[in-house]
């Protein structure tokens, strides 16, 4: 029995006969090839998956420790995308240059407490970036950003680019620094984050005055979900940043609930898909993307899976994207 190197299904008695349809097989984002063991990660994939399923920061409704199972089931339905996928409004084709994408399962967690598994978690992302493939993190709540982040520190010039309802530059709750409330904050406080730009930023009270003016104090470029709906995505894209690096970080409340209810701090008015869809992609355009994350998804609220299919689709569009630029700096 042979294993397809795009799908972690066996093939049937007769290969002839192959479908690798999405509820077959073990869910993986979209069904990719499978590595649980981050020792055996070596070079030659563009894109690793990792899910960080932790929610111990959360400071409002708990669920999003299982976001990255509810994501990557969604995905399956993309899975024929591995063999190249048409996009009929940019008139191309995405993944069909042999692009490899592997999925690279859970970090371990504890369920009490932050410091192992932000450990664990910066150790994955390590490990990832040293085969140079993007690291691409499923959360989680907001705080999964953090030891992401730390990750990062061979690198320089990183702008951090966020879709979000809120500004998540909490200080702290009490003693504890390390919240979903607070990854903005304590991004701004690495040395390696030079830039910001918070996207999709609304809702009374999710953040004071205070935190919104030391975030524009230190530099971060603010834009409300208004101005996105109000100017348009080619006006807000404008505003990007200049910078050598690139890191996009998506909580899903960024977008609107009536599109992704799924989420432990859903605001009205948020961001539509293709408003996040399209300046994703002109971060992409811009420069280097270096990695992302896709936090918040609590599928426990969301029983039609429509959250979890967004932000599946969100992924798959960010890595399209992203691979499509690698392809053609090769000449492929």
């Amino acid at each position: 029995m042979k294993l397809d190197r795009n799908a972690n299904v066996n093939y049937s008695t007769n290969p002839g006969n192959f479908f690798n349809l999405p509820f077959t097989g073990i869910c993986s984002f979209m069904k990719t090839e499978i590595c649980l063991d981050l020792a055996r990660l070596g070079p030659g994939y563009d894109v690793a998956i990792l899910g960080m399923p932790f929610d111990v920061a959360a400071s409002a409704r708990s669920g999003a420790r299982f976001g990255p199972r509810g994501v990557r089931e969604a995905s399956t339905i993309n899975c024929d995308g591995l063999y190249g996928m048409y996009d009929p409004v940019r008139d191309t084709y995405y993944l069909d240059k042999g692009e490899k994408i592997i999925d690279c399962g859970d970090v371990d967690v504890s369920p009490c407490g932050y410091e192992q598994a932000f450990e664990n978690c910066t150790a994955a992302v390590k490990k990832i970036l040293s085969t140079g493939a993007l690291p691409v993190v499923i959360g989680g709540d907001h705080s999964i950003t953090i030891p992401v982040l730390r990750a990062f520190t061979g690198f320089d010039d990183i702008c951090v680019v966020q879709f979000d309802a809120h500004l998540d530059w909490t200080d702290s709750y009490g003693e504890f620094k390390y919240s979903h409330s607070s990854p903005m904050r304590r991004a701004s406080e690495m040395a390696h984050v030079s830039k910001m730009m918070q996207i999709g930023l609304r809702g009374l009270g999710s953040s004071g005055k205070k935190d919104f003016d030391e975030a524009r104090a230190w530099g971060s470029t603010l834009v409300t979900a208004r101005d996105v709906h109000e100017k348009g995505t080619a006006e807000v894209s404008a505003l990007i940043p200049q910078a050598k690096n690139y890191y996009i970080t998506v909580d899903i409340d960024g977008l609107d609930p009536s599109v992704c209810p799924g989420t432990g701090s859903p605001q009205a008015g948020g961001l539509l898909y293709q408003q996040v869809s399209d300046i994703m992609e002109a971060v992409v355009k811009k420069g280097n993307v270096v990695g992302f994350d896709l936090a918040e998804v609590a599928p426990p609220y969301d029983p039609c899976g429509q959250t979890s299919l967004y932000a599946a689709q969100l992924i798959l569009d960010l890595i399209c994207y992203y691979t499509k630029k690698r392809s053609m700096e090769k000449g492929i």
